[in-house]
């Protein structure tokens, strides 16, 4: 038995009190076919075994009586360590009956303060009985067998490392005989050479007392048939051990083991060559989110500052600290369903699209690895899409403008026929009046009234005169647009043509009860043609008091700034929706309100003025709410050469007034 004074690489020996020794003595004991004693620091004994009394035929008393003492033939009881000596069991209360020999080795046990507490002992040999020693050999028979049935190998090396002992596995495992003696170069000579000199290496640190035991050590080991397995070993110095005084090895074979590795290895080499050799950026990470695996196409994908072959054991945020500044986080792991460990809800997402933050469009797919139910990491793999990405972009927005294009189409048909219902309408109200007055003529209707013959001419004049301006309008708006029409261009006094205008409709405001205020600033003259000018407000005029109610009120201003004249007409009367403002500009268009109050009027006259103001170099917007009024602005530059001002710097003057505005 080997000595309890004595540590081990990191342990720590504690002393045992007799209520401790008591219960592991007990507990343990039964299972060993040894036989066992323990004594208080009097020598009277308050444990044996069964195995002890069974072997010398003693009657086992309880620990009350005392039934056995120990004796020992100078008197004295060892301290400390482990002592070999000869004891004397003396059986009954008095000690005196019974006294049996025993060839023992004893261990004192100290306690807490220091003192010998009890002592344990286990019996070598007992040559005073006959029983016992056949018991004895029994037991160490069934070490034996238990020994060499065992799987692993079990040898003993003396302090030179020289063979001494190997157990019946060993035999089994190298097919070698019992009787086989590795000479003349020892163990060592069956050590495969590229191991021999790392396996004599650790013998040398273990001799020296550097370490008390090695492990797990994996040595070649040549067989009886030439071959050579694999040893996994552990490797212990008991040198100071009496019995044993050497090294214990205890060697499994692990060879199925390592080839198994070796072809999981060529199997890792030969798929790591193929997907190194893919243009597909692949990146492996466990599920600590290490990387496992990466190929050169994903470190130049993004930009890594190392080698592929470096990033294995290490995460993508320490090896590029801008990767997610960069990047956005390309390598997020998808929702586990509200799993915290996503073991149960990760499933494979394939062709999922991500957008970089510098706008690269990849291509991802995510491949979860799960072994025995457990979450072990995932796979990404990436492809750059951004040129593909780009194409369909572009063909969804052709397909959108074609979409458009056929949707604009189909209003124009619709425009279409609403302008040929609209035309007909505007033709057919005149030459139906014409046609009337003229039958009625030709019937010698009023033959005998000049003033009725009078009316009856004027009213034709009239609609024949509308159907004229109708008809210009239509000419007009078409040769303006396609510049068939040169303009007759002059020096144009615009106030002057503003107040001309206001005064040619202020009898038709008053007749409606309609204020009609006017303010014109002086300011420089501009180039133009003063008859479209002039028309251009004629237009904007109209509308105003055609869709100002009863007494509304109109508002016209003309104001020179920064070499553009801004000319306003601002109403308060019906308006118009918001959705259809942008319409009324389109020829023949006219707001749903105006034809539902079935206010008449053509259509043209915005476009028209549009197409006047725009070959002068200008433009014109409208602001309209749904029966609040509608302003109505035209920017004219001094020249057609100057740009015009768009950043409309006066506020509207909006009516005090009145009942809503419009527009037409």
């Amino acid at each position: 038995m080997s000595s309890t004074s004595q540590k081990s690489a990191g342990s720590v020996t504690r002393p045992l009190d007799a209520e401790t020794a008591d219960w592991a003595l007990g507990a343990l004991t039964t299972l060993v076919p040894i036989a066992v004693f323990a004594a208080d620091p009097d020598g009277r004994c308050w444990y044996v075994n069964q195995r002890l009394v069974d072997a010398f035929g003693l009657e086992h008393y309880s620990a009350k009586d005392t039934a056995f003492r120990l004796e020992l033939p100078d008197g004295v009881l060892p301290t400390e360590g482990t002592a070999h000596l000869e004891v004397v069991l003396a059986g009954g209360v008095d000690g005196g009956a019974d006294r049996t020999r025993l060839d023992a080795r004893v261990m004192p046990l100290v306690g807490r303060e220091g003192r010998v507490t009890a002592y344990v002992g286990v019996v070598v040999d007992s040559p005073a009985s006959e029983g016992s020693a056949l018991v004895l050999r029994t037991s160490e028979r069934l070490v034996d067998a238990l020994i060499d049935r065992s799987p692993e190998v079990v040898t003993i090396l003396d302090e030179d490392g020289t063979w001494r002992y190997s157990n019946a596995a060993a035999w089994r495992l190298l097919g070698y005989q019992a009787e086989f003696e590795p000479i003349p170069d020892g163990i060592i000579g069956l050590v495969h050479p590229d191991d021999a000199a790392e396996a004599l290496q650790l013998l040398d640190r273990l001799r020296s007392g550097e370490v008390r035991r090695l492990g797990p050590v994996d040595v070649r080991v040549r067989a009886a048939d030439g071959g050579w397995r694999y040893l996994e070993n552990y490797v212990e110095n008991l040198l100071d051990d009496p019995v044993i005084h050497g090294f214990l090895l205890l060697s499994r074979d692990v060879s199925e083991r390592r080839q198994a590795r070796l072809e999981l290895r060529e199997a890792n080499e030969r798929l790591s060559t193929l997907i190194s050799s893919l243009r597909l950026a692949v990146l492996m990470e466990d599920e600590k989110r290490r990387v496992a695996f990466t190929n050169d196409a994903f470190v130049s994908l993004f930009e890594l500052p190392i080698p592929a072959a470096q990033l294995a054991g290490r995460t993508i945020a320490e090896v590029g600290p801008e990767f997610f500044r960069r990047f956005g986080d390309p390598t997020y792991v998808p929702d586990t369903g509200g799993d915290p460990s996503g073991r149960s809800r990760r499933r494979p997402v394939v062709g999922e699209r991500i957008v970089l933050t510098d706008n690269r469009v990849l291509e991802r797919d995510y491949l979860p690895i799960v072994a025995d139910g457990e979450h072990r990491g995932h796979v990404l793999v990436f492809r750059d899409i951004s040129a593909r990405a780009q194409a369909e972009a572009e063909w969804a927005a052709l397909i959108a403008r074609q979409r458009h294009e056929n949707e604009r189409l189909v209003e124009l048909d619709r425009v279409k026929a609403a302008f040929l219902a609209e035309i007909s309408h505007e033709l057919r109200t005149p030459l139906t009046s014409i046609s009337s007055f003229t039958e009625l003529l030709t019937d010698g209707l009023g033959r005998d009234d000049p003033d009725e013959q009078r009316e009856f001419l004027e009213i034709i004049k009239r609609n024949a005169d509308r159907l004229l301006r109708l008809v210009d309008d239509l000419l007009l708006l078409d040769r303006l647009e396609t510049g068939a029409m040169p303009l007759e261009w002059g020096v144009v006094d615009l106030a002057s043509v503003v107040t001309a205008s206001v005064s040619a409709f202020a009898p038709m405001a008053e007749s409606k009860s309609i204020a009609l205020d006017c303010d014109v600033g002086e300011g420089p003259t501009i180039a133009g043609d003063p008859g479209r000018l002039g028309q251009v407000l004629d237009v904007f005029l109209s509308n105003a008091v055609k869709f100002t109610p009863e007494n509304g009120r109109i508002i016209v201003t003309a104001t020179p700034r920064d070499k553009i004249w801004r000319i306003e007409v601002i109403d308060n009367g019906i308006g118009v929706p918001q959705r259809e403002q942008q319409s009324l500009f389109e020829r023949f268009y006219r707001a749903s309100n105006a034809r539902s109050s079935r206010i008449p009027g053509s259509g043209l006259g915005l476009s028209v003025a549009r197409a006047i103001v725009e070959l002068h170099g200008g433009t014109i917007t409208l602001r309209s709410t749904e029966g609040g009024g509608t302003t109505v602005i035209a920017r004219l530059p001094l020249s057609p050469d100057a740009e015009a001002d768009e950043s409309d710097p006066f506020a509207p003057v909006r009516p005090d007034d009145g009942k809503g505005a419009g527009g037409d």
